[in-house]
């Protein structure tokens, strides 16, 4: 076959690998490019570990588990080439940590770090939302919003240093900034976008209903804020992509009637709602590089902390909040 037809037939694979690329979504895009990147973090621990092990059965169990991570990789590498999805520069297929020479790299040592700082976000933030005392919510509150400045300061060393792999760059639509946002972050700008049209057609409903001079008032102020947010991601999601979700209705008063729903159950039909949005903003956050687009979902993130702290405390005064056996029993 002559040299021409060979890169003939490369195009046609790269094209059609394009042109598939409808077949998933943004969201579906950054899930695969996050757990290969994950799998291969996983591969290279592993495999530095691996040089001090001692007990024979651990390192078989630790082999049979390397063997799946990989064929894993492998399934995940092959189904992103499919639909032309970048990838990420596979781990070493060996690491051999020699007598005398240092046994960890800089880059290693910083990932170990980062991600322990990473993985402590979560449960920090499920700390926060699980605590009904003042003093202890106030103290996890605090060990959160310290615990994100240094995540911040981490990813953008991490970055500068080319230690952390970047999300690839959306590449649809009409962006309208010279900054490219990752189709991680364009998929967290979309989905929560969705979940706060939703959520404001909900607590447009729930206000109809509620019988409680303090329930309306949080509630409207609730709203407030959705409008806020909803006009912020909004205009960053004009700024880089088109077309946004389809907007809720419009608010209408309605006529509560005779026996309307309980004010406890609207207070913990939204309660619910802002805890269950938590690890949600923490996700959106913790995958984001772009720095506007980070310091935006930061924002948000704390904007709902914030918001929970003033729901917990109007609900134990209300007695509507559930509060765990105390620690004498």
């Amino acid at each position: 076959m002559k040299a021409s037809g060979i890169v003939d037939m490369a195009s046609d694979v790269v094209k059609s690998a394009v042109s598939r690329q409808d077949e998933i979504t943004v969201v579906e895009a950054g899930k695969m490019w996050n757990k290969l990147l994950a799998r291969y973090d996983s591969i290279e621990n592993i495999l530095v570990l691996m040089n001090y092990v001692k007990d024979e059965d651990l390192r078989k169990e630790t082999q049979i588990v390397l063997k799946k991570i990989r064929q894993q990789s492998e399934q995940l590498a092959k189904l992103m080439a499919e639909y032309s999805v970048s990838t990420i520069p596979r781990p070493a297929s060996e690491i051999k940590i020699s007598v005398g020479e240092p046994s960890f790299t800089d880059r290693y040592i910083f990932a170990r770090i980062f991600q322990n700082i990473k993985w402590l976000l979560p449960v920090h933030i499920v700390s926060f939302v699980q605590s009904t005392s003042p003093k202890v919510r106030k103290m996890f509150k605090g060990f959160l919003l310290e615990e994100m400045d240094m995540y911040d300061r981490l990813r953008d060393f991490g970055l500068k240093k080319n230690w952390l792999q970047s999300y690839p760059e959306y590449e649809g639509g009409e962006n309208k900034s010279q900054e490219k946002p990752s189709i991680m972050e364009v998929a967290q700008m979309w989905s929560k976008l969705a979940a706060r049209y939703k959520t404001m057609e909900f607590t447009n409903h729930m206000v109809n209903l509620a019988r409680d001079p303090d329930l309306t008032a949080a509630i409207v102020m609730g709203q407030d804020t959705l409008k806020e947010q909803i006009t912020e991601l909004e205009k960053m999601l004009q700024k880089y992509v088109s077309p946004l979700p389809a907007r809720p209705p419009e608010a209408e008063k309605a006529t509560r009637p005779v026996d309307a729903i309980p004010d406890r159950y609207i207070f913990r039909q939204i309660f619910r709602g802002i805890q269950s949005f938590l690890p949600l903003h923490m996700v959106a956050y913790q995958e984001s590089n772009t720095p506007a687009v980070r310091k935006e979902f930061k924002k948000l993130l704390v904007e709902e902390i914030n918001i929970y702290d003033k729901f917990v405390s109007y609900g134990l005064l209300k007695g509507w909040v559930f509060k765990p056996p105390s620690f004498k029993g």
